[in-house]
């Protein structure tokens, strides 16, 4: 929707909004910040290269990967053309604090080093930014009900090859267009993202959906993948009050039990497909008048319509509670339709909480969809091979996620993004024109480091 004529900003306005504009200064600042350890933590990393040939810190090597991810530089060649500055090195050695620096270091080096790094050092890396962002209060606002943190998990596929890429690949057979058969081979991921708040949605957690070998006859799944990936998130982060959103496919009832088991909530999107007892029981408790209904709820004042532990109708052992929203919008060319959710919880619902919890369902489809097709199309680029050594490749999709938080934060607190609706894009391009051409001073440093309330949207 277009703003109203006296909110438009000028040219001349926005010219002089952009001047103030520190670029990588203030993208050091938001680091500061949120984490001042950093690199500290980069550096405690098991380092798996030789002491005797080590030229570069890990640190170095790790911001490095970073910088090449927030300046939206998709390929390493151009990485080591882009970053062929003077000032390029001169603000890595601020990143890294490895006052020997003399030169960038060169992507082979970098690739190298993600070949014999374990992924669960960056994954450690990951689990230590976020736990410092979870102590900061002001992300509680962020939970659902003021009690639980939401975690929405979902699956994309990340490399798709023609041969044989490794012997964890999956594999699938399509039929082509002349109707001949052909074997594909791919790699997908499982993601549990953070909700910090509406416009911060970190990185959680990562499983890498694969085969263990060449020898199993069934592909690795999602679903195996998820209660993995649960199973990693309890160990990591034992006492957090967690509510687990996700598609029909997780609800499931060994989902549900692990969730049960955890203490943690979950949110699901119901379908008849998926739960048909369920859906039954519920239709048959609605048209017995044995719910509650709620009117003028959501953004567009629909209707919605709620039933607590369907599971006891059903026979069935997990909590089902079951409700559902609708609304009169435009749909296909233009006409009139309804539009109906339908979601499945543990949570009690009544009255008072319904919106909410519709809100909360409706969001989880944007956040799966627009993470994932912000990591694809926007500035990072995540299907683009960098590496073909399989350790490297699961590398470099961590170091985008540990480069995505620390962007969203930025972003959020950005006030040419808030306050002229500049691109992502274009924030990406200029904190690379930043980082190729501004030289850090002293001043910067201190004004880095000093405490300046930062204020996120």
């Amino acid at each position: 929707m277009l703003k109203p004529r006296k909110q438009w900003v000028r040219k001349a306005e926005k010219r002089k909004k952009k001047e103030k504009d520190r670029g990588i200064v203030d993208f050091m600042k938001i680091i500061s910040h949120f984490f001042k350890e950093l690199s500290f933590w980069i550096n405690e990393m098991t380092d798996p290269r030789n002491p005797s040939y080590v030229t570069y810190t890990q640190a170095d090597l790790v911001w490095m990967g970073i910088l090449k991810n927030v300046c939206s530089v998709l390929t390493m060649k151009s990485m080591e053309e882009q970053f062929n500055e003077k000032q390029c090195i001169h603000t890595l050695r601020i990143f890294s604090g490895d006052q020997r620096l003399e030169e960038m270091p060169h992507c082979d080096t970098l690739n190298y080093y993600l070949e014999k790094l374990s992924p669960s050092c960056l994954s450690n890396l990951r689990r230590r930014m976020v736990k410092s962002l979870i102590r900061n209060k002001s992300f509680y606002k962020g939970r659902l009900l003021g009690k639980y943190w939401r975690v929405v998990i979902d699956g994309t596929g990340l490399f798709y090859f023609k041969e044989k890429h490794c012997g964890n690949c999956l594999v699938t057979t399509i039929e082509r267009e002349d109707g001949k058969k052909e074997t594909r081979y791919y790699h997908k991921v499982l993601e549990a993202k953070l909700v910090l708040s509406e416009k911060i949605v970190i990185s959680l957690g990562t499983e890498f959906i694969e085969n263990e070998s060449e020898a199993v006859s069934k592909n690795d799944c999602e679903l195996n993948a998820a209660k993995r990936l649960l199973d990693q998130i309890k160990k990591e982060y034992p006492r957090m009050e967690f509510c687990i959103q996700g598609d029909a496919l997780y609800a499931a009832g060994s989902v549900m039990d692990l969730c049960r088991k955890n203490h943690w909530k979950y949110l699901l999107t119901q379908k008849e497909t998926r739960q048909p007892l369920l859906a039954e029981s519920y239709r048959w408790i609605k048209e017995g008048k044995g719910g509650e209904e709620v009117s003028g709820i959501g953004k567009e004042r629909g209707s919605g319509y709620f039933v607590n532990h369907v599971e006891e109708t059903a026979g069935k052992t997990e909590t089902a509670n079951l409700y559902e929203y609708w609304y009169e919008g435009q749909g296909k060319e233009g006409k009139e339709a309804e539009h109906r959710f339908q979601w499945i919880t543990n949570i009690e619902l009544t009255k008072r909480n319904m919106e909410e919890m519709v809100g909360a369902g409706r969001g989880r489809w944007k956040i799966e969809n627009e993470g994932f097709n912000n990591q694809k199309n926007g500035i990072y680029d995540i299907e683009h091979l960098n590496s073909r050594d399989s350790n490297a490749m699961k590398n470099h999709y961590l170091l985008t996620q540990v480069a995505d938080i620390l962007m969203q934060l930025y972003l959020s607190w950005n006030p040419l993004v808030r306050e002229i609706g500049q691109s992502i894009k274009n924030t990406s391009s200029r904190l690379l024109e930043s980082f190729r051409r501004q030289t850090v001073t002293d001043e910067d440093v201190l004004y880095i480091h000093r405490y300046t309330a930062v204020y996120l949207e």
